[in-house]
């Protein structure tokens, strides 16, 4: 008898400590334009190429659209399983211009505009070359590394993509007004990770209680988000 209340206590306090977590939400305030300064030239200078088209913007829409956000840990985190996702060139754009996946997903790019397109990226993460092709073909690239990167097409110099892969099972993009949470999540010390094409990659600490919501304010581009 004495047995069988050791072990009913044993796995009460084994599904406590299961269920120790928190909550983290957060919003990111932009205070002025970020801009969508184009980043092409300094890659297309590395092929030995003539920029002629730098003024293109990639598209209207929420800055927030552009901006990704994960957790970071110094333990190893269980990364989410692995995705695909399309990033298409559509009048001489990407859509979405910016993706956020976990490590091991597939990003296709097919080509829905009645010209050829190149797509490369000569990222350290990953760096490929698909090639010329038409509309109404598709090439895949399998990304084995976190990390950012940054797409291009060898034909237009305007054209820009960013791939975010992360080894975290909590990402993603705020919502159209900056908003962002995530759930579950075991305590300790963390970074919140947050990308835009033109701040780079920026980092903030956090710390998750065993019990309780946190919730972080980012603001952009002013705040110094190392502290």
């Amino acid at each position: 008898m004495i047995r069988e209340i050791l072990t009913v206590l044993a796995f009460t306090c084994s599904i406590s400590r299961l269920a120790a977590a928190g909550d983290i939400s957060g919003k990111i305030i932009i205070e002025k334009s970020l801009g969508t300064r184009t980043l092409a030239p300094a890659v297309y200078s590395l092929r030995g190429m003539t920029v002629q088209e730098t003024s293109s913007e990639q598209g209207q829409g929420s800055e927030f659209e552009r901006i990704a956000v994960w957790l970071e840990s110094k333990r190893q985190l269980k990364p989410a399983a692995p995705a695909v996702a399309v990033m298409e060139q559509r009048n001489r754009r990407f859509e979405p211009a910016l993706l956020i996946l976990p490590i091991g997903s597939t990003v296709e790019f097919p080509n829905t505009d009645p010209i050829f397109h190149n797509i490369f990226s000569l990222s350290r993460t990953q760096s490929f070359d698909l090639g010329y092709y038409p509309k109404g073909q598709s090439r895949k690239v399998r990304f084995a590394r976190a990390g950012i990167v940054q797409v291009y097409c060898h034909i237009h110099s305007n054209m820009y993509g960013a791939i975010a892969i992360v080894s975290s099972p909590w990402f993603g993009k705020p919502d159209h007004e900056g908003n962002f949470s995530w759930s579950a999540i075991p305590p300790g010390e963390y970074q919140l990770a947050i990308w835009q094409k033109t701040l780079g990659l920026l980092r903030k600490k956090l710390i998750v209680p065993e019990d309780g919501p946190v919730h972080v304010k980012v603001v952009l581009p002013l705040e110094d988000l190392e502290n």
